[in-house]
């Protein structure tokens, strides 16, 4: 059971209350045994949240969702944080640089796992950073990554709604669909995207959003060890709503 779209007190738009020791606790109670926290072109509080999952048995895959220069959402992964921490470099560097309005934006927390602030992000995180879809496509693959694209339904910040299709020349597996749309339901206006392998995970900024809708990937070991483990097309990978959305 894998949410692995999830943001915590660094994103703007996520909620105080997300804090990764809060976020570890409601995948725990929920039974979730695979995460990951994708926040906004930025890392600062995954790799606190790595070490509380794998205290409390949950699995943890390094990620960020990066805004590219199209305004496409893109959820990236690693199986390593050196290189998350690359890729991030590349994408922060090219954030422009305007100051964060937390009044109108909301904090951007850094958060240690036992929820004391440690710091603020200054730099408005919910930019497009100057790197292309392409470009980031082939920067995360360099790094063994894997790179999907989010909410491919949506009328705004998906690679549909910016380019008006995905681009065939570049080599994507698996598409991400928002936790409240059903595939067979897109697939009626896009049926050529049926050959794509479709997931969906919660997208959540607050706490009882984890989990609303997972995806189970099934795989010959219980020990994930590497990226391609979870991310094969041969697996079989089912979408689960805990509740009507």
């Amino acid at each position: 059971m894998a949410d692995l779209h999830i943001h915590s007190t660094l994103s703007p738009c996520g909620s105080l209350e997300m804090s990764p020791k809060k976020i570890v606790q409601k995948a725990k109670e929920i039974g979730l045994n695979l995460i990951s926290i994708t926040d906004h072109n930025s890392i600062a509080n995954s790799a606190v949240t790595q070490k509380l999952s794998y205290e409390n048995g949950i699995e943890y895959l390094f990620g960020m969702e990066v805004q590219t220069e199209e305004e496409i959402h893109v959820l990236t992964y690693f199986d390593n944080y050196s290189d998350l921490y690359e890729v991030w470099n590349i994408v922060y560097e090219r954030l422009p640089d305007i100051k964060n309005n937390p009044d109108y934006f909301g904090d951007q927390v850094i958060v240690d796992e036992d929820e004391n602030i440690t710091g603020y992000e200054d730099k408005l995180l919910i930019n497009s950073s100057k790197i292309s879809f392409k470009e980031l496509f082939n920067v995360v693959i360099e790094r063994n990554g894997i790179l999907i694209p989010a909410h491919i339904d949506r009328e705004t910040f998906s690679v549909i709604s910016q380019l008006g299709f995905i681009p065939q020349d570049i080599d994507i597996k698996f598409v991400e669909i928002s936790y409240s749309k059903e595939k067979e339901d897109f697939l009626k206006y896009y049926p050529d995207y049926i050959k794509y392998v479709f997931i969906s995970f919660s997208d959540a900024h607050f706490l009882d959003d984890i989990g609303r809708v997972f995806s189970i990937f099934e795989y010959k070991n219980e020990k994930i060890d590497s990226l391609t483990k979870i991310f094969n097309k041969e697996n079989k990978i089912s979408i689960i709503r805990r509740f009507e959305c």
